[in-house]
This record gives structure tokens, C-alpha cells and sequence, in this order.
């Protein structure tokens, strides 16, 4: 197998770009001021319901939805996951990466358990999301 055939094994761009959109929508929701979720997120962060309006730091979701992807159909490819379960499986192996940073910085920034919960909770559900349609639209 030659080097570039392992950097950048078969890939399909609207299969990232459709689990990046699906990562992004889903953070949109599960941290929005208007779901259960949302709220009790707004609450464990001390903010104020009225004071939530996106900025500029928004920008880096969708890069960062991205390049999750990217990675998950990455690890996909090289492990020549092709079923449905399979890529779950995949994204879920990469997540795992993601899961045990937002476990660290809980700890790390004396945030609540329930603040931790609710970042790794969206990471396991949005990587789930990412493996099914990298697969499927692979």
C-alpha cells in the first residue's frame, strides 16, 4: 500500500459534509435555550436564557463538525468498515478521542458532573450520527 493510498483512502465528500451538517444541526439543538437540554446546559453554565445569542466564535462549530468528520470517514476507510454498524463502531472508536477530552476538561475546570453528562452525551449521540451517514453515503 503506498503512503498516499493510507493518508487518503476512498472517501466520499458528501458524506462528510452531510455528517458535519447533522453534527452542527445537532449541537444547534442540544444546546439550545429552547429544548430540556439546552436549558439545563445554559443553567450548569450560569448563563442567562435571555443573554444567548450566537457570536463569532460560532465559526468554529462548523469547522470543527468538519473535521470530525474528515477523521471519522478517515478511520472508516482504513478499517474497511461497510455496514451500518460498522461505521457507528468506527465513529464511536474515534469519539472516543473526543469523549475522554470533554471528561478531562470536567474535571480539569471544576465543572458539574451534569456539565460533563450533557458534552458527552451530544459527542456519543453526534458521533453515532456521523458513522451512519458516512457509511451510508459512502
Amino acid at each position: 500500500m503506498s503512503a498516499m493510498a493510507f493518508v487518503y483512502p476512498h472517501i466520499s465528500i458528501i458524506g462528510i459534509l452531510a455528517a458535519a451538517v447533522a453534527q452542527f444541526v445537532l449541537g444547534f439543538l442540544w444546546y439550545s435555550p429552547m429544548t430540556p437540554v439546552g436549558k439545563r446546559w445554559m443553567d450548569e453554565m450560569h448563563m442567562d436564557r435571555g443573554d444567548a445569542k450566537p457570536g463569532i466564535e460560532m465559526l468554529a462549530f462548523p469547522v470543527s463538525a468538519i473535521l470530525a468528520a474528515w477523521a471519522v470517514a478517515m478511520v472508516i476507510a482504513w478499517s474497511g468498515a461497510g455496514t451500518l454498524s460498522q461505521g457507528i463502531l468506527a465513529a464511536l472508536v474515534v469519539g472516543t478521542a473526543a469523549i475522554a477530552q470533554a471528561m478531562g476538561a470536567t474535571v480539569a475546570n471544576s465543572q458539574s458532573m451534569m456539565l460533563g453528562i450533557i458534552h458527552i452525551s451530544y459527542l456519543v449521540i453526534g458521533y453515532t450520527i456521523m458513522g451512519a451517514l458516512v457509511v451510508l453515503l459512502g
